[in-house]
């Protein structure tokens, strides 16, 4: 396995996947075995694409977490701590509002647009050997799943990637150039968030992939998708020299790219300070909130074809999440056995 493949494994920004393409892929096989989607006449199955959803929400504050509140502790506000996890639903005319504010845009070059991005500490993954390298890496104690699916086989790979830290600076005229280019007009920066930072730290994590291969094969795409990838990491702090989470919210949210139902759903969010959202697809995912046995709250993602899922919680000051070809009870069972 080598840093690519740990950097996708772990849901980062630069993760690249056909969705539509392997969704096809997903259900031609479904056809094949003949296997029968279950969906509840009430609630649907969320998506593979909520996936890549849940890489981007989760990548954004998870990967691009912090820096160390040393040297300016006097003047540094904490703003962003997550508590629990909830799923937004973003509809085909968000993702299209969203696609013309960042179109092909890596999360460095879409924040750019509003201000500069810089990392003080970039992310650096690595596969290691084994378990103890893994918990030796990483600082802390590494959990494994106690169980597995009979279709989960072999040994797991290893991949950690350390403690990264960036700042984010935002500029009116960076905002006034971005919404020239869509033609349309940002509302005025505040002067209190013009030249305002924010210092982002997260990981580290650890990721154990099972299923995936040594190398890519691009002779067939769907052998590179993991049987089961289970990742964890220190939970993200964002800290700000000043501006309230509310003043930003007001901001951001008044954005071009934001449209007006987006908008809503986010200022719906009872605590922002401490909630993390995940985007579910909605025309093709849903999402539900779930109690591990351990009391732990957290957020199930499944899609349509039931072939892929994943749960995501957070607890003690860390974030989990069990991703894979696996049933809603499976994906909750790995949860649970987590040790």
């Amino acid at each position: 396995m080598n840093d690519e493949q740990i950097e996708r494994a772990l849901a980062m920004s630069e993760l690249k996947v056909d969705t539509e393409d392997a969704l096809l892929r997903f259900r031609a096989r479904a056809a094949n075995e003949q296997i029968v989607p279950v969906v509840a006449p009430l609630r649907r199955h969320p998506p593979t694409r909520l996936l890549q959803g849940l890489a981007a929400a989760a990548a954004v504050v998870l990967i691009a977490s912090g820096l160390a509140l040393s040297g300016a502790a006097g003047s540094i506000l904490k703003i962003f701590e997550p508590k629990q996890i909830v799923g937004v639903p973003v509809t085909p005319s968000d993702l299209s509002y969203l696609g013309g504010a960042c179109a092909n845009l890596q999360l460095q070059q879409c924040l750019g647009t509003y201000g500069t991005f810089t990392w003080t500490t970039p992310p650096q993954p690595k596969e290691v050997p084994s378990l103890t390298a893994a918990t030796n890496a990483a600082g802390f104690t590494v959990q494994t799943p106690a169980s597995l699916p009979s279709s989960v086989t072999g040994q797991p790979r290893y991949g950690v990637i350390n403690q990264s830290s960036a700042t984010f600076t935002f500029s009116a005229d960076a905002t006034r150039q971005a919404a020239a280019k869509q033609n349309r007009t940002a509302p005025p920066l505040p002067a209190n968030i013009d030249g305002a930072k924010l210092f982002v730290t997260g990981g580290p994590a650890v990721v154990m992939v099972w299923g995936a291969p040594a190398s890519a094969s691009p002779s067939d795409p769907t052998a590179n998708i993991p049987t089961l990838v289970v990742g964890q990491a220190k939970a993200p702090v964002i800290s700000s020299d000043g501006v309230t989470v509310a003043e930003l919210q007001a901001y951001l949210l008044s954005q071009p790219g934001i449209s007006p139902q987006l908008a809503a759903a986010l200022r719906a969010i009872s605590d922002p300070t401490s909630t993390l959202p995940v985007p579910i697809p909605a025309e093709l995912a849903i999402s539900h909130q779930v109690t591990l046995q351990n009391g732990a709250q957290g957020l199930f993602i499944g899609d349509n074809t039931g072939i892929a899922s994943a749960v995501i919680w957070q607890r003690g000051g860390m974030i989990y999440e069990v991703i894979g070809s696996l049933t809603e009870a499976q994906g909750l069972a790995v949860a649970n056995s987590m040790r």
